[in-house]
């Protein structure tokens, strides 16, 4: 046995599509979309190798195990320095016994990259992560909101998802959910992002938060430049400052006897960047009426930020784990999966960090558009 560890060139995307389709899952999405893959793990400007920021483990040139680690930059409170998410570790079963696992772990340790992320582990790999001294946190929070006119489609939603529920119970469900109104649109808003984000907002957030920075080089890449997905923008100006709402319309499918069968739609929030309580109701009464323009469902969010939290649950968003049924609310959509998600993550970094969780005072601004998470599954 040769056991040999190196990055992924370019020309090994198609052994590594086999790879994902043979033991990660069946028709995987960077199977389908080999654009989306080439967006993740080819972005040249942080990733100071040549080919893909993905690590790969050969047994005499076959493929046994890979690591995919998308690069960005880290900001705790203004102090920035490189980083990567982790995304797709997998070895073949035969090669888990021993320090291989490991091993394939360890090849990003290494300068420049300071820190590192894991951000949708499998629970099973959890002991892994804990023995390696890194911080394993709870799941991310999830907020849910029906629209006020998307009440009975919201039940036969939650009925098709788990067909053993009666009408009463998913109707109790949707009403708790839903919003009773929605507010007119009453200000002047945007729809890309401010030529001045990075001098007049992006340094205030940065002093007050952790996580990835989102200065205009990031926010292009992750929602303008995507290869697959289209993102819409919601601005709002208070001020000199802006707030931002970034978001996607996703349809709901489930899987039938002749294919996939078109159910509902649903709007996936993923940046919530108010300046202030007062523009956190502006921006959401713009993103709720594009909602109810584009005939979607509700929305979701997943995010860590107390601060921006509170604003969201003030006009109408709840944290789904504050109803006892909450977390039995589909968060997988093509095609429907009824099974809870509870998104995982883990950190290391050499540093005293501010702690990341559900708390109020948790200055981590952290979403599901994160590392590789905001796709179908």
């Amino acid at each position: 046995m040769t056991i040999d560890f190196r990055y992924a060139q370019f020309s090994d995307y198609p052994r590594i599509s086999t790879f994902l389709d043979q033991h990660w899952e069946k028709d995987y999405i960077y199977v389908r979309m080999p654009k989306l893959f080439d967006w993740t793990f080819g972005r040249a400007d942080l990733w100071d190798q040549h080919g893909y920021s993905f690590a790969l483990l050969e047994d005499n040139g076959k493929l046994v195990g890979i690591l995919g680690a998308i690069p960005f930059v880290f900001n705790c409170l203004g102090q920035t320095f490189p980083a990567v998410w982790f995304a797709n570790y997998m070895v073949h079963p035969e090669y888990r016994r021993g320090p291989l696992a490991m091993r394939l772990l360890g090849v990003f340790n290494r300068p420049p990259y300071r820190m590192k992320i894991v951000f949708g582990m499998n629970s099973r790999v959890v002991p892994i992560y804990r023995r390696m001294g890194w911080n394993t946190l709870q799941p991310i929070p999830r907020h849910f909101v029906i629209l006020p006119n998307a009440v009975e489609r919201a039940i036969n939603l939650f009925r098709l998802a788990h067909p053993n529920w009666d009408s009463g119970h998913a109707e109790e469900l949707a009403r708790f959910f839903a919003l009773s109104d929605i507010l007119p649109i009453s200000v002047p808003f945007g729809r890309t992002f401010p030529p001045n984000w990075d001098t007049c907002d992006w340094p205030k957030i940065a002093s007050l938060t952790a996580g990835a920075v989102r200065d205009l080089n990031y926010l292009t890449w992750r929602y303008l430049k995507h290869p697959c997905f289209e993102y819409r923008i919601v601005a709002v100006a208070e001020g000199e400052r802006t707030g931002l709402v970034v978001w996607r319309l996703e349809i709901i499918r489930r899987a039938t006897l002749n294919g996939r069968e078109e159910v509902d739609r649903i709007g996936r929030l993923v940046e919530f960047l108010p300046v202030s309580r007062k523009n956190t109701g502006d921006l959401l009464s713009v993103f709720l009426n594009d909602l109810k323009d584009a005939n979607a469902i509700g929305a979701d969010f997943y995010g860590f930020h107390g601060e921006s939290a509170g604003w969201l649950e003030e006009h109408g968003f709840r944290r789904v784990e504050h109803h006892p049924n909450g977390e039995n609310i589909p968060a997988r959509f093509q095609p429907l999966d009824p099974r809870p998600s509870h998104i995982l993550s883990a950190f290391f970094f050499h540093d005293q960090l501010p702690p990341c969780s559900s708390d109020p005072q948790c200055v981590w601004y952290w979403t599901k558009s994160d590392a590789d998470q905001d796709r179908p599954n």
